[in-house]
């Protein structure tokens, strides 16, 4: 590739994709981009490697700024449930929450949450509450939020599947406990919202 060469974006379709489907993707794709005004975009077939490969060519500043809000009005519905779930775990107090991140097509990430907030959402989501916690509560109590929050989960989401990850109190770095709240599904996420909205504010 020469200096004077646009730029050029390389996206794998997956290990088990056939040259013919990869070829028929990047037609697709075309037309897809044609259709949304962005024909200066050429999607074509790369299949130099074992894995055959869709490649974007002209892709400059404009195209790209063009082809970023295209995508991100395809999102917009995902993009205005995380901003639903923020606005309702602010309005329960929840503000050290960390902001919930659109990730991918169909999952919203949430962060890591103390062990005290972890209680608090436990107990909107319909859990009993606790013993009171220690400042900085130990591996026990700490168990103990992560079980109850994790079950009020699943009663409050109809089964629904958050990944969770305890992180207890480590006495050799000093490093406070935390839950990380790994992700959700959108549909996870959105009967999150829903149980969030008919709990009683504080």
């Amino acid at each position: 590739m020469t200096g004077n060469e646009p730029p050029q974006l390389r996206v794998r379709l997956g290990p088990q994709a056939t040259r013919d489907e990869t070829l028929l993707a990047a037609g697709s794709l075309r037309k897809a981009l044609l259709a949304a005004g962005l024909g200066d975009i050429h999607p074509i077939l790369d299949d130099e490697s074992d894995v055959p490969y869709v490649k974007l060519h002209r892709i400059d500043a404009e195209l790209a700024t063009l082809l970023e809000h295209l995508v991100r009005k395809g999102m917009e519905g995902k993009y205005k449930l995380a901003e639903e779930l923020h606005c309702v775990l602010l309005d329960h107090g929840l503000a050290d929450f960390p902001v919930p991140v659109v990730w991918g097509q169909d999952t919203i990430a949430l962060g890591e949450i103390s062990i005290h907030a972890a209680e608090r959402l436990a107990c909107i989501l319909g859990a009993e509450p606790g013993p009171e916690l220690a400042d900085t509560p130990d591996w026990p109590e700490s168990n103990a939020v992560y079980d109850r929050l994790n079950a009020a989960f699943k009663a409050a989401t109809d089964g629904g599947f958050v990944d969770m990850h305890l992180h207890s109190y480590c006495r050799r770095c000093e490093g406070e406990p935390g839950i990380q709240l790994v992700s959700i599904k959108l549909d996870v996420a959105g009967r999150f919202v829903k149980a969030l909205q008919s709990a009683a504010r504080p």
